[in-house]
């Protein structure tokens, strides 16, 4: 019986069908059957070529021919006992050979596997079924039969009808074979295949706590958690059916990842599998702190200092393909990456919120004074807009008043405006140094009002050549 596997994960499904295992069966039950019949048939014709022989010699007798007879008959009754002696023989190796449970009956996986099935026309061919076994929520099913038990131990002829989100990672002779899974071609298992490993497409969450230290040497433990699957989520599934398609050679990388593990051999420990899900955490306990230890805590925790905070989308995002960067080699895709909490020192943290705190607080008071500053120039600015406004008005009734003839009420508050306006310094600083200048010539040179005569209401205004006229 050949059976090489083909190297291309394409062809891996259906690299053993039921027609193979039908022609199988007929090449193990002829090489059982036929040598029996044929010893038998030589037997008996043997027996009747001497019984033939002795008869024609000695003429008839019968007693001779009762003898002869029984011999053949006991031929026909040996056989099957050496047979049946022959079977429990094999039973009782099997038994202590595979330990099988108690509810296993060595006798019908013995008779399933040197006979097989043979292939019968319709509608004979209802009594000539292969056994099968269903794979769903990470076990084969029915668990308390033998196909189950022999699929596991020692091999098929079994059909496998496998549900969606589950792989089979299968071996022979304790060496890599192939990875089957659902779809819509049925995956048979040959007769030395065994299956190794129920793999679980579904996508995995794994949450774990880490202690770091930050570049400053200050160590925190962060509690983080990841979503991971094998296979590459983003290709297109084989067949619209599947929620959970599984990628082959994904699934071969991935079991193949598993090593043995024996943390507390020296405390009498027992050893265990490193599964995927445990190497796809392995890498993320040696790229989380890598990524911690090169930065200050202030820098991990506050987002003005725009330096990787740890919370933010943009470093959770970089850490996450950098873990898939990591586990990708080996068919393990992260899907989600978070951080679910940050731990510090009391001490620490009691020094973190004081800093925090006076630094808040600078923080309000600069954010006070400015506010202040800006609503006293914007005072200022609505003010020197009002005064400019009302010396363009009182300007502009100047030039309008073509006759010099002004009120007495305008003559005295104008002077006093100025005057009083000219005392501030701020004002004086705005002025150019002509204007002023000119302002002081323009006091010299302008004579005394003349005294208000009774019923009079207006004073003669004596125009003055300023240096702008000249």
């Amino acid at each position: 019986m050949s059976f090489p596997p083909s190297k291309n994960p394409s062809d891996w499904q259906t690299a053993y069908s039921r027609d193979q295992a039908h022609r199988d069966s007929v090449k193990l039950a002829g090489g059982f059957i036929l040598p029996v019949v044929l010893c038998a048939l030589f037997f008996l014709s043997y027996t009747l070529f001497w019984a033939a022989r002795s008869f024609l010699a000695a003429g008839p007798s019968m007693l001779r021919l009762v003898m002869e007879g029984l011999v053949a008959i006991s031929a026909f009754i040996i056989f099957p006992i050496i047979l049946i002696s022959a079977f429990r023989s094999a039973e009782a190796f099997f038994t202590a050979f595979y330990r099988p449970p108690e509810n296993i009956y060595p006798g019908q996986i013995i008779r399933y596997r040197m006979l097989g099935k043979t292939k019968l026309p319709p509608p004979l061919n209802m009594l000539s079924q292969f056994q099968y076994i269903l794979v769903k929520d990470g076990d084969t099913f029915p668990k308390d039969g033998w196909p189950a038990w022999s699929a596991r131990n020692i091999g098929g002829p079994i059909i496998l009808i496998v549900f969606d989100g589950y792989a089979l990672y299968l071996e022979r002779g304790n060496q890599f074979s192939r990875v089957v899974g659902p779809g819509e071609k049925v995956p048979f298992l040959e007769w030395y295949e065994t299956i190794r490993y129920v793999v679980d497409l579904r996508p995995k969450i794994k949450l774990g706590t880490s202690d770091v230290w930050t570049k400053d040497g200050i160590k925190i433990k962060i509690e983080s958690k990841i979503e991971c699957r094998i296979g590459d989520p983003a290709k297109k599934p084989p067949s619209a059916d599947l929620l959970y398609p599984f990628d082959p050679e994904a699934v071969k990388k991935a079991i193949e990842r598993y090593s043995l593990r024996w943390p507390k051999r020296s405390e009498g420990g027992e050893p265990s599998e490193f599964t995927w899900i445990d190497a796809a955490w392995g890498q993320l306990t040696g790229i989380l702190p890598g990524y911690i230890s090169s930065r200050m805590l202030d820098d991990l925790v506050m987002a003005e200092r725009e330096k990787g905070q740890i919370l933010s989308p943009d470093a959770l995002k970089n850490i996450l393909a950098t873990l898939n960067k990591a586990t990708n080699g080996f068919g393990v895709y992260i899907t989600d990456f978070q951080i679910q909490k940050i731990e510090f020192p009391d001490i620490v943290l009691k020094h973190q919120k004081d800093h925090w705190k006076a630094e808040r607080q600078s923080f309000a008071t600069i954010r006070d004074g400015q506010t202040k500053a800006f609503k006293i120039r914007l005072h200022e600015k609505e003010r020197a807009e009002a005064q400019r406004n009302l010396i363009r008005t009182i300007a502009s009734g100047l030039e309008k008043n073509n006759d010099s003839q002004f009120t007495e009420s305008l003559l005295l508050s104008l002077p006093g405006l100025l005057d009083e306006g000219l005392k501030d310094p701020v004002l004086r600083s705005y002025l150019a140094k002509q204007k002023l200048e000119t302002w002081e010539q323009m006091e010299k040179l302008s004579p005394k009002p003349p005294n208000k005569r009774e019923g009079d209401s207006s004073v003669n205004f004596h125009k003055v050549d300023t240096p702008d006229d000249k």
